[in-house]
């Protein structure tokens, strides 16, 4: 009986090893499809997105091709390793019940069948742009959800597939050595992304700090308003009554008479005020130009925030936005946008190279966009659209509501920056009826000046709301507004821009100087807030600083742009990013009331009066021709163009 009993008990436990044995097979199998698959996968989604975006204008164009192959390889590795750690609850599932397989081989394929269904979507949306002109933005209703049933069957299709291929290579043995040598694979891949990417950013304490919520600080309204000429303001003395608003209130304003921008584009004009450096420097013009390195991180609007601002941006998409302008840890919102629950981008920020960061980024924003419309989640917007939307019905008052709203309801103190499109080029189509009442909208000719002042009676009246709104609910005193333009009219850097400041009560400041400039703006946001300017905005001076250089104004521009896709966003074009200058095509210096302006294609000056300017200027005011020239080239030299300086000519 006593062998019996022991004879039973051999049985069970090599029964129990039998099944242990069967179990680490099934694992093993698994382990091992798995790890291929999604290796496979991850390098195939991110192959095709790469190619995508190499081909095309974007912040890869000007990038050697061993940083573009680091960014393909980087990325695909990051993808199969996230890929595979959401595998994991998968493979346990499939150990514990391995009778189950053909059931569970189904839930181990979701997660690479839904990257290769959205990988085929893109194609197939890229595909319909290229050829035919109609892709995922254009859709609505019906055809969304026509591309929702080609999305769902490319998933269910995918899904089959790869839950048969589990089930066949579970029919394949597999000896314990290579079970051992996959599963530690599997299991230290993740551990050395923790090791690798979880760490404090650099300059960063490891020290969290809670921020007193109340409103210490004033809050803080940067108005711009699209392509306003300075001289089309009555409150700037033109003979139209275009700012009522403005003009009574002008005695409690400090007023810039001669202010202008650094950037001809509205990108490049509204990066350097928020920065205070000049594109020429960030590289910023127009997109896909976007900031990086350490000038994502080196903006005023990152400053607020470490002084405890709530920061929304209420601008455009695509042109004036934090995420397509990398302005990275600043903004809380943009454009509707959180950007606080942005978390794939904000985990890899400052853990993994610069361009990697902004390839994810694009490759997220391009998928997750399209995905949302699809599955009516929200709609994905339309760049075109939104512009010809502006000028007709696209409300710019929602902006100045929300501004409003958004200051009086908040415990913070809050930074807005609204940028205002209804005086956008070359077609207005104001509420304002004041002077263009005799015109048909519908059929009105480009830059039509009764048109164009109405549309600026428009932005007057805006800034009325703005002001009793504040005001009504007692947040007017504690306010910093500053009010200007991103470029002049048609992209001009050669005309006076508003430069208009309403400070909060108790802050008083003596305007003494005749010229001003972009990058003035934010270096004079840090004087009225009592901040030291930083070392890296080097460019401009607080308004008000009474060592204040005055001097010389430089801008740059381009006019290589263009709309391929149809979409309305606008790109530089793909044979432009080369050197020495890229994208910069000409760059200007306003010295008084004279500029000159050098074309950087064809190494050809141009001079003129700057017809604007208010105010004499003696001869002892200006530089020389060749002096001139001397401060353009060594600009150029330090923000690191390399060029024959002898191709430059001396100013004739």
């Amino acid at each position: 009986m006593k062998d019996l009993m022991q004879f039973n008990k051999k049985e069970d436990n090599s029964d129990e090893e039998t099944r242990g044995k069967k179990n680490m097979k099934i694992l093993t199998n698994l382990l091992g499809s798995n790890l291929v698959i999604n290796v496979l996968i991850s390098f195939m989604f991110v192959f095709m997105e790469w190619l995508f975006i190499t081909t095309k204008p974007s912040f890869l164009s000007a990038s050697s091709l061993v940083e573009k192959i680091n960014v393909l390889l980087v990325t695909s590795f990051l993808l199969a390793a996230l890929l595979l750690l959401i595998s994991i609850p998968a493979l346990l599932i499939c150990s514990i019940f391995p009778k189950q397989i053909k059931l569970f081989a189904h839930l181990l394929g979701i997660i690479p069948a839904a990257v290769l269904a959205s990988l085929a979507l893109l194609l197939i949306d890229n595909f319909t742009y290229t050829v035919l002109k109609f892709g995922i933005v254009d859709s609505h209703g019906i055809t969304s959800g026509i591309y929702l049933l080609i999305w769902i069957g490319l998933f269910v299709l995918a899904n089959l597939r790869l839950a048969k291929h589990f089930i066949m290579r579970n029919s394949k043995k597999t000896g314990f050595k290579q079970t051992g040598i996959l599963a530690t694979v599997l299991t230290i891949t993740p551990i050395i992304l923790v090791m690798l990417f979880i760490r404090v950013p650099s300059g960063a304490s490891g020290k969290l700090s809670l921020l007193d919520t109340e409103k210490s600080l004033p809050n803080i309204v940067l108005f711009t308003a699209d392509g306003v000429n300075a001289k089309n303001m009555s409150v700037y003395g033109y003979e139209r009554e275009t700012t009522p608003f403005l003009d009574s209130i002008k005695d409690s304003l400090i007023i810039s008479t001669n202010h202008f921008n650094n950037a001809a584009n509205t990108s490049g004009s509204i990066t350097s005020i928020l920065t205070g450096k000049y594109p020429s420097e960030t590289r910023v013009l127009f997109p896909p130009d976007l900031l990086k390195g350490g000038d994502s991180l080196e903006h005023v609007v990152a400053i607020l925030r470490d002084l405890g601002y709530y920061s929304s941006q209420l601008t455009i998409s695509h042109y004036v936005d934090a995420s397509n302008q990398n302005l990275q840890n600043g903004f809380n919102e943009s454009n509707g946008v959180s950007l606080e629950s942005n978390s794939i981008t904000n985990f890899l920020n400052t853990r993994v190279p610069g361009n990697t960061v902004l390839f994810v980024k694009e490759v997220e924003g391009r998928l997750f966009s399209r995905l949302k419309h699809i599955f009516f989640i929200e709609t994905m917007q339309n760049t075109f659209e939104q512009i010809t939307e502006t000028q007709k019905d696209f409300k710019d008052l929602d902006k100045v509501y929300q501004a409003v709203e958004l200051i009086n309801q908040n415990a913070q103190p809050v930074f807005v920056q609204i940028h205002w499109m209804g005086t956008h080029g070359d077609k207005f189509y104001p509420e304002s009826t004041k002077y263009s009442a005799h015109i048909d909208r519908d059929n009105q000719e480009s830059w039509n000046e009764d048109l164009y002042d109405d549309a600026i009676v428009d932005v007057d009246s805006a800034l009325q709301i703005l002001f009793d709104g504040l005001n009504a609910s007692g947040e007017l005193d504690s306010t910093l507004i500053i009010i200007s333009s991103d470029h002049g009219k048609k992209l001009s850097t050669v005309d006076r821009l508003p430069m208009i400041i309403h400070l909060p009560a108790g802050i008083s400041r003596v305007l003494t100087i005749k010229t001003t400039q972009h990058v003035d703006i934010a270096p004079t946001i840090l004087d009225i807030l009592g901040q030291p300017q930083p070392s890296w905005m080097n460019a401009g001076r607080s308004i008000f600083a009474e060592d204040y250089p005055g001097g010389l104004v430089l801008s740059v521009g381009t006019d290589r742009a263009e709309d391929k896709s149809g979409t309305g966003q606008w790109t530089l074009r793909e044979d432009y990013f080369k050197p020495p200058f890229y994208q910069f095509d000409y760059m200007t210096v306003i010295d008084c009331d004279r500029y000159y302006r050098l074309n950087l294609e064809k190494y050809a000056w141009s001079y003129g009066e700057v017809s604007s300017y208010v105010g004499a200027c003696s001869e002892d005011d200006y530089l020389s021709k060749a002096e001139i020239r001397i401060i353009m080239v060594n600009k150029l030299i330090e923000d690191g163009f390399e060029f024959d300086q002898n191709l430059i000519p001396e100013i004739p």
